[in-house]
């Protein structure tokens, strides 16, 4: 028996709260479900700690649930070659899907949905995916890597845990947290999460399609584009929205609340750029929240009025009698169109920066700040996202310095004086002209802007901040209207120059903040009633 687990009545790991929320999520069982957890003295203990402890909570919440620690136990972990501490199986007699440490982090939402899943017996994935994997017939091995503050890697682990479920006599799933495994991390390479390897033949990088995921499981080549290529069903609505951040889910409220019928379609994950920030402090109502909770927030308010489709990538607009918006897995016939498609992150444009793009080079440090504890790296840029991700990364332990090509931040002050009081070191007048290494990154050319001159130093990771670029590109397709800087023009009522079309969000440009966006978003909405009210 495990020395971290206490039979303690009142002896809880969670706060009450939580196990109030835990307790009515976990209603949701139907079936027996067997987590097998395996410790060994001296691994990983206060991951140890914390799976047990937490295992028994849930154990304690719904009779359901059946725990059985296996302390070091040899024997058990040889049936089931376990060799890394903790590792979490469910159901194993029945399915091959492992958590290999501690789902302490944002993978924990991806355990929570395994266990209801494994409940039902039920993978629950779409029609186009069970019949993409009906083709499998040989047996398969998925791993993805994941990271606690990666709001991407649940999504790709459900890929995965459903893949298994589904087809259980064939496909094992493995969910592995990298700060724990990281020398299982470096045997694959993982420089960026969430990191899949299929079979150990083919590595991608990314959240992926549910659909696309179960064609590369069968065919073990990338399937994107073929998955895409497939014909479409056709679907009627009122209004498309066309992007999942806030300002699209606010107009799918407002929308729906005004009578009309809508569906939101995000060709990543729901939430945008504000899934990935660590912490929000400037949106009312809320002190402090990290940025992926105040998406789950309005995500799940937003899917109590219209479906919101994450994963569903638009290619085409056509404009007609109705508006036809093509995905990759339907064709919308709209009365509007929303668009809220918001931005992407601005790259610098120098040699090394793709090659080393998840070896080194990230855009996201709540995705990759983990990799790189006690490691010097470099955040480049001098804007609000720069200072946030530099004092993130230095809170997780990694050696941080600021290349700014100003004399100055553009920051706010407190985070200016945040980044003074933690004395992160910053080079000013400094800009990258090259990123180096062989197989990651090794080290960057840095160019002093005053004089020119040129200096090599020696780092294993880039964070770029950079800014952002309007993503209006199927607007500007159709001869929208834009701005010198790329943003879509919009009236008061955020009517674009192109009939039926409505754009709102960072793509329109602004103070781009979360707070404007929700204005937007239901000012938009309104507008899209009011309009198609007056023409019947």
């Amino acid at each position: 028996m495990t020395p971290f687990f206490s039979k303690d009545k009142d002896d809880w790991f969670l706060p009450e709260d939580q196990r109030a929320e835990l307790g009515k999520f976990l209603q949701q069982l139907t079936g027996e479900v067997i987590l097998e957890v395996f410790t060994k003295t001296g691994m990983n203990d206060p991951y140890t700690e914390f799976t047990t402890r937490f295992l028994h909570d849930l154990e304690r919440l719904n009779d359901r649930i059946k725990v059985v620690t296996r302390h070091d136990d040899p024997e058990a972990a040889e049936k089931f070659q376990v060799s890394r501490f903790p590792t979490i199986l469910v159901n194993p007699e029945q399915y091959r899907i492992r958590f290999t440490g501690a789902p302490a982090g944002e993978e924990g939402q991806a355990f929570l949905l395994t266990i209801i899943l494994v409940s039902a017996g039920e993978s629950r994935m779409s029609p186009g995916s069970r019949q993409a994997l009906a083709k499998l017939t040989e047996k398969r091995t998925i791993r993805v890597f994941t990271n606690p503050g990666c709001p991407y890697c649940p999504g790709q682990a459900t890929n995965g845990i459903r893949a298994a479920i589904e087809r259980p006599e064939l496909i094992s799933m493995e969910c592995i947290e990298t700060g724990e495994n990281q020398d299982y991390a470096e045997e694959y390479e993982v420089g960026s999460v969430p990191h899949t390897v299929y079979n150990d033949a083919l590595n991608t990088l990314g959240l992926e399609p549910e659909e696309v995921f179960m064609t590369q499981l069968v065919t073990l080549e990338q399937a994107r584009e073929t998955v895409e290529a497939q014909e479409p069903g056709v679907e009627q609505t009122d209004v498309v929205i066309i992007g999942g951040g806030p300002a699209g889910l606010t107009a799918g409220i407002y929308a729906r609340r005004a009578g009309l019928s809508a569906v939101v379609l995000e060709k990543s994950v729901i939430g945008g750029q504000v899934a990935v920030t660590p912490v929000v402090e400037n949106y009312p109502g809320f002190k402090s929240i990290g940025g992926l909770k105040l998406v789950e927030m309005v995500r799940e308010q937003a899917e109590q009025y219209v479906p919101v489709h994450e994963g569903e990538g638009v290619g085409e607009i056509r404009l007609g009698k109705m508006v036809e918006v093509i995905t990759n897995r339907a064709i919308y016939l709209a009365r509007a169109v929303i668009y809220t498609a918001g931005a992407t992150w601005k790259q610098l444009g120098v040699p090394g920066e793709q090659r080393f793009y998840g070896r080194g080079v990230s855009y996201c440090a709540s995705c990759d700040g983990y990799l790189y504890k006690d490691k010097e790296i470099l955040v480049v840029g001098g804007g609000n996202t720069a200072l946030t991700d530099a004092l993130h990364l230095k809170n997780l332990g990694a050696e941080v310095t600021i290349v700014h090509r100003r004399d100055t931040f553009r920051a706010e002050q407190h985070l200016v004086d945040s980044v003074l009081r933690e004395e992160i070191p910053v080079l000013y007048n400094t800009v990258i002209t090259e990123i180096s290494g062989e197989k990651e990154v090794e080290s960057v050319a840095l160019m002093d802007v005053n004089d020119g001159t040129i200096r090599e130093q020696p780092v294993k990771g880039v964070f770029l901040a950079i800014g952002v670029r309007p993503n209006a590109e199927l607007l500007t397709q159709l001869g929208a209207r834009t701005d010198a800087a790329g943003h879509v023009e919009v009236d008061a009522g955020f009517r674009t120059s192109l009939p039926r079309i409505y754009a709102a969000g960072d793509v329109t440009g602004g103070v781009q903040q979360i707070v404007t966006a929700v204005s937007e978003g239901a000012t938009v909405a309104m507008t899209v009633f009011e309009d198609l009210m007056k023409k019947g």
